[in-house]
């Protein structure tokens, strides 16, 4: 326990928990959103767990975990906001993002203090995914 008694190895073990619910959750989601691309209510839910990953492994100090569903995050704003379109390969590229967040998630569990570099080339992946212009019907034009 630290000075304000808060057990962190409890704290710990609550957010891995948590973390691989969310984790299956993101999986079914996005299967959801191939089939049905439009689905606003996914979008959303899908923004509001990688939040929740973020939040934390804020809380937990996984900054790795932290940055990683942070550019996740971006890229489901996008799809969000419609300055994205929902395409296979996307979904794809999302679906991955899970498996690296839970393999980022692991590594950090296991006290590695560096981002494993698998983590950091695809959060170059999805950076470039996120910024994929004219990636939807309209994208970039005002609305």
């Amino acid at each position: 326990m630290d000075e304000l008694g808060i057990d962190r190895e409890l704290l710990v073990q609550t957010f891995l928990a948590e973390a691989e619910e969310t984790f299956g959750r993101m999986e079914q989601a996005l299967v959801a959103l191939e089939a049905r691309p439009g689905d606003e209510a996914i979008l959303h839910a899908l923004f509001r767990d990688a939040h929740t990953v973020k939040g934390g492994a804020a809380l937990v100090g996984f900054d790795g975990v932290r940055e990683l569903a942070h550019d996740l995050e971006d890229v489901l704003e996008r799809l969000r906001g419609r300055n994205l379109g929902v395409t296979d390969a996307l979904v794809t590229l999302l679906l991955r993002s899970v498996d690296v967040l839970r393999g980022s998630v692991a590594a950090a569990a296991g006290g590695a203090r560096e981002e494993p570099a698998a983590a950091l080339a695809f959060r170059r992946r999805l950076a470039a995914a996120g910024q994929a212009a004219g990636s939807a019907p309209g994208a970039g034009e005002p609305g």
